[in-house]
């Protein structure tokens, strides 16, 4: 318990880190109070990042089957797209840094401006959907996470 404990604090404190509180709150799980290394705390936080996806990306499809405009129909796809996408990067990081911590590195690292074209995309088709929203803000924020955590493992 108190070495996890010690150990989130280490990664969450790191300057790598740019959002000290997103980290320790990302981190406040009984699966992360019980990682061994800064390996299965990364698995932790893309598990979460991977979760919150899905919260999302559900929200989206539900919006997708309501009558709207062809340019919010539009924008919805753009984000379903985004979030597939993520979903996928999320779920590939941890496997990837057991063979190779910069491509993990990098490829969390896109997650983030990724999510920019989701909220171009809305802004555009002036949709107004703030659980998608905070969904983008999640994405950034385990993106830079992720990018964070991963930024010393090789």
């Amino acid at each position: 318990g108190s070495a996890s404990k010690a150990l989130i604090a280490k990664v969450c404190g790191d300057d790598a880190i740019l959002d000290h509180d997103f980290c320790l709150k990302a981190l406040s799980n009984a699966q992360a109070n019980a990682a061994k290394s800064v390996n299965q705390l990364v698995d932790v936080a893309m598990k979460e990042a991977v979760a919150k996806a899905h919260t999302t990306l559900k929200v989206i499809v539900e919006m997708m089957k309501k009558p709207s405009s062809p340019a919010t129909l539009e924008a919805l796809k753009t984000c379903q797209n985004v979030y597939k996408n993520s979903i996928r990067s999320f779920g590939m990081i941890s496997d990837e840094l057991s063979e190779d911590a910069m491509s993990a590195n990098y490829d969390v690292s896109l997650i983030g401006p990724d999510a920019e074209t989701c909220i171009k995309a809305l802004a555009a088709a002036s949709v107004n959907a703030p659980e998608i929203a905070n969904g983008n803000h999640d994405l950034q924020y385990f993106s830079s996470l992720g990018h964070g955590m991963t930024a010393k493992m090789n």
